[in-house]
């Protein structure tokens, strides 16, 4: 598509030209072009002509002089477990592929869109959202962009709108998280993914696996972007002089990160640098190309006036060891899907559907113990942080795997738990938690993550910004 069909008529200003919207839409729908295969992958549904349509019509707003609204510019994709309407709400399986139309938009992808968000597709995912790797039997499995020597898998739940952020296929996407299905994906893929605390964002219109677990998740090319949906969704305007149009074209880049000054990382980090805590056992779980970048970049935050602090976080652990032996997701995906499993459970994946049915024989008490236990174990790690503002680790402590690594079900099954060994505490202990990629100029498929305190998303996001600006230096 040239740039002259979506030339507006008016000449707009330095800040806000006068094509934000089409010029945004016409450079996402090129380089899904520019990528046919993995845009075949990581887009399940399009509305290309319609986003073109409503971009210019928010073009024409602004030549009027209407003020952009704070997300003007940007491109969304939306995960298959969310509600848009007019399109199935299949969750990336068959078993829902005969299912009605969605008749509205689940209500973050309307607070998405009100805000100035474009929507442009459906993201492929794993199938009900029960996978760490983003296998998908049914509509095929999007793939790393930033690994060439094999195929390797692109990470799930969230697969295809991690890559669909990393190819430039959208400025943002919308995924659910239950034990890392946003960050793990954006760790492989090089970009940014923010799982917020339970309740912060709205929910109605998602499809759950887990109900205790599942949040609704974001990603998008760095954490600064994270922060910007964040305020929008929590109603709270960047504050004045921030605001800016939301596209690649005009997003902040590397050059201006790296010259931001002490200053603005202050206050963006509040005030100064807080202390964060390193897991005492973590480099000893660590594949060595996942320790050598961790290493590097905890070594330039100490530079730049972070304090990190060792100290051994069972709590970590026990809270994936009491979900997994209450058996809470899949007494929780059993309950939601009885009825499907014995009507049509030979139309669900095999590696999913199985799993699911395991969680009719989770005793209730064993399922009830299990959530007690991990409310006990949210108040140990408040309190064990002591000082400290959060836990710093590697998002997954392995590179992407090879799909053909993943054929055998054993395989699989090892590699979909390690993949979210990292992840997973912060969802089973409601804490904010953003994967970041450490290195803007060059990505790699390994992430950075910062969990919180229960509630404290704002302050993690704005760490994760500071991180940002430290690491991306020269």
């Amino acid at each position: 598509m040239s740039m002259s069909q979506v030339d507006a008529p008016c000449a707009g200003t330095r800040a806000v030209p006068s094509d934000l919207h089409a010029a945004s839409v016409a450079r996402a729908l090129s380089n899904a072009a520019a990528h046919p295969e993995a845009a075949r992958l990581a887009l399940l549904a399009r509305r290309d002509h319609a986003a073109l349509a409503e971009a210019r019509a928010r073009d024409a707003l602004l030549c009027a002089g209407v003020a952009p609204p704070p997300l003007a510019g940007a491109t969304l994709g939306v995960k298959a477990c969310f509600d848009v309407a007019g399109w199935v709400t299949h969750a990336g399986s068959r078993v829902l592929a005969g299912a009605p139309p969605a008749p509205r938009d689940a209500a973050i992808v309307q607070a998405l869109r009100h805000a100035g968000a474009t929507l442009l597709a459906q993201n492929n995912m794993t199938e009900f959202a029960y996978g760490a790797l983003g296998l998908n039997r049914w509509h095929g499995t999007p793939l790393t962009p930033l690994m060439a020597d094999a195929p390797r898998v692109a990470g799930g739940s969230s697969s295809g709108g991690a890559v669909a952020v990393a190819l430039g296929m959208a400025t943002l996407a919308l995924g659910s998280d239950t034990s890392g299905s946003a960050r793990i994906p954006a760790a492989f893929c090089g970009v940014a993914g923010f799982k917020p605390s339970r309740g912060r964002y709205p929910d109605a219109g998602m499809a759950y696996l887990s109900p205790s677990f599942d949040v609704p998740g974001i990603l998008a090319p760095d954490a600064a972007a994270c922060l910007r949906v964040d305020r929008v969704l929590v109603n709270d305007p960047e504050p004045e002089g921030m605001a800016r149009p939301m596209s690649p074209r005009h997003a902040p880049g590397v050059a201006e990160l790296a010259g931001a000054s002490a200053d603005d990382d202050a206050r963006l980090a509040g005030a100064g640098y807080p202390m964060l805590v390193l897991p005492e056992d973590l480099l000893d779980i660590l594949d060595a190309p996942v320790r050598q970048a961790f290493e590097a970049w905890t070594e330039r935050l100490r530079a730049a006036g972070f304090t990190l602090r060792r100290q051994p976080l069972p709590w970590l652990t026990q809270a994936a060891q009491a979900a997994r032996e209450g058996g809470i997701i899949a007494a929780e995906a059993y309950m939601l899907h009885r009825a499907r499993l014995a009507r049509s459970g030979e139309d669900y994946d095999p590696r999913v559907g199985p799993r699911m049915l395991l969680g009719a024989q989770v005793p209730a008490h064993v399922y009830a113990s299990a959530l007690a236990r991990l409310r006990e174990l949210r108040c140990c790690y408040q309190q064990a942080l002591g000082e400290a503002a959060g836990v710093l680790t590697p998002t997954v402590p392995m590179l992407a795997p090879a799909v053909a690594s993943l054929e055998a079900d054993d395989a699989y099954l090892q590699a979909n738990a390690r993949a979210f060994n990292l992840t997973e505490f912060a969802n089973r202990l409601d804490l904010p938690s953003v994967s970041l990629p450490g290195d803007l100029r060059a990505r790699q498929s390994i992430g950075l993550m910062l969990t919180g305190r229960g509630g404290d998303d704002r302050r993690v996001l704005e760490l994760a910004v500071a991180m940002e600006r430290v690491l991306n230096r020269p």
